[in-house]
């Protein structure tokens, strides 16, 4: 009986161990049974994957000393199931430790490329990006390969280097600027031949997307707005969600605040207080042509330099400035000394001269309600808000301010009349930085977003919400897979 009892014993253990080895499909490490190290063998399954590249020879680069190699690879399965994958390196020739831990092979996470390890279908095909780097003054050789294992079970790499990935970084402006078309043309939602017409909203017909602004195609940066109902200009910057409006002149990246991330990083604020800092009054005073500035000189003054003269804070200044000391002054190096334009040139058809209580037209009133002809261009100095006197009034204490009526206008407002149906409508009003008039029945007149999206105007002491605008140095990088929707903001680095 005795005897008997171990034979049983002996061939469980015996069939527990050709299980193990031959049947189950959890072993977790796999042997090189060919010369091909692109051919596996995991329990009589062989698994096997081809890499093609333009500048790999068999697998293999050279990288000459102190440079770096980047290669675009296609591994294609050759499998008739899914399985899971990982690509390695493997330094060749016989180079000292301290030789080796001098060369960097890495991958960059963005959403163009694949990752070097995942999973891939029967015959599928993954793109892999590999940036190697040699910092020795020799050249080396680098081989290249892929493993492949079950899905669900671990991978452990027998031969050769995992490939590490890191967070891409990429310019903002290179990563919007493809999508830009010219606006004085017929393209996929501008059917006029002579393109977008700023007399009417932005639409599916009238503009919706990245837009090039006709004039500016030549130049070393050319200026690019988003218009209409996009969702793809979201950016995470400051801990604050923003929406990107424009490019500028210099190669910045302007942008308007559009509230806060929630707790999984979105930016899917619209309406309302979500998308405001807070609500002000443009100036407490209205009875006089100095209260249409964002800074203003002496009230009934009979000159227009002492009238508009940068000598006074504005109220809504004065709360813009305390929420950027704030919140966003630790971030100064990554703005740009933009111009921020409060432009007070005197319109054509001004009657007044801008002084005391003189009825008086201004330049953006004329473009946008009588001509409808947005501009970005700031007449006068005196009107050109910046921190630095280099390109302004140097009259800034921080790099913020407010968009223009000018800016809005391209982003697919007009004067009177409803749109529902563009990026920076939030069912509310909120103050732009352009004047507009002063009339006796309105006063000192800005111009404001109401809740049906037109863009209108108001006394300088009504309150409205605030939306701070600043603008990002050119060069600033963004990090990761963002795509600039709600859901996957661009985060900036």
């Amino acid at each position: 009986m005795l005897k008997r009892k171990k034979l049983w014993v002996g061939v469980a253990v015996f069939l527990f161990v050709f299980c193990w080895f031959f049947l189950n499909p959890s072993y977790s490490y796999y042997k090189l049974t060919k010369e091909n190290k692109n051919a596996l063998t995991l329990n009589g399954v062989e698994l096997s994957y081809t890499i093609t590249a333009d500048n790999l020879e068999n697998r293999t680069i050279q990288v000459p000393a102190n440079s770096k190699q980047t290669v675009t690879m296609k591994v294609t399965s050759n499998n008739e199931k899914s399985t899971e994958y990982e690509v390695y390196y493997q330094v060749l020739g016989s180079l000292s430790q301290e030789e080796k831990d001098k060369v960097s092979v890495k991958c960059y996470e963005n959403v163009s490329q694949d990752l070097p390890t995942g999973e891939i279908s029967s015959n599928g095909v993954k793109t892999i990006v590999v940036e190697i780097e040699n910092n020795n003054t020799v050249p080396v050789t680098i081989e290249l390969g892929c493993q492949g294992g079950l899905i669900g079970r671990d991978l452990v790499l027998e031969q050769g280097n995992k490939i590490p990935v890191t967070i891409a970084s990429i310019e903002l402006v290179e990563m919007i600027k493809p999508e830009a078309v010219l606006d004085n043309i017929a393209s996929e939602f501008v059917t006029s031949p002579t393109g977008i017409d700023f007399s009417k909203i932005s639409s599916d017909t009238n503009g919706k997307g990245l837009y090039i602004l006709h004039g500016t195609e030549n130049n070393a940066n050319p200026i690019m707005y988003y218009r209409g109902a996009v969702t793809n200009n979201n950016v995470r910057f400051a801990n604050f969600c923003w929406k990107i409006v424009r490019t500028t002149e210099t190669g910045g990246v302007k942008l308007i605040y559009n509230g806060r991330p929630n707790d999984n990083g979105q930016c899917s604020n619209t309406i309302e207080s979500e998308t405001m800092i807070q609500n002000s009054v443009f100036n407490t005073g209205n009875s006089d042509n100095a209260y249409v500035g964002y800074m203003y000189g002496t009230p009934s003054s009979s000159t227009y330099e002492k009238t508009h003269k940068n000598t006074n804070d504005s109220a809504i200044k004065t709360v813009i400035d305390k929420w950027y000391s704030e919140n966003l002054i630790v971030y100064t190096e990554m703005l740009e000394d933009t111009i921020w334009c409060n432009d007070r040139s005197l319109s054509p058809n001004s009657s007044g001269d801008g002084t005391y209580s003189e009825y008086t037209d201004y330049g953006g009133y004329y473009r946008l309600y009588y001509n409808k002809t947005p501009s970005l261009e700031c007449v006068n100095e005196n009107d050109r808000f910046t921190v630095s006197e280099e390109n302004g009034n140097g009259a800034l204490m921080y790099p913020v301010a407010l968009l223009t009526a000018d800016e809005i206008a391209y982003a697919g407002a007009v004067f009177n009349v409803t749109n529902f149906y563009y990026y920076l409508y939030n069912k509310n009003n909120w103050w732009t930085m352009s004047p507009v008039f002063f009339k006796t029945t309105y006063n000192a007149g800005i111009s404001w977003v109401e809740p049906s999206g037109l863009l209108l105007y108001t006394y300088s002491s009504r309150t409205a919400g605030i939306r701070p605008s600043v603008s990002l140095k050119k060069g600033t990088k963004v990090v990761g897979s963002g795509d600039g929707t709600a859901e996957n903001p661009y985060v900036v680095e």
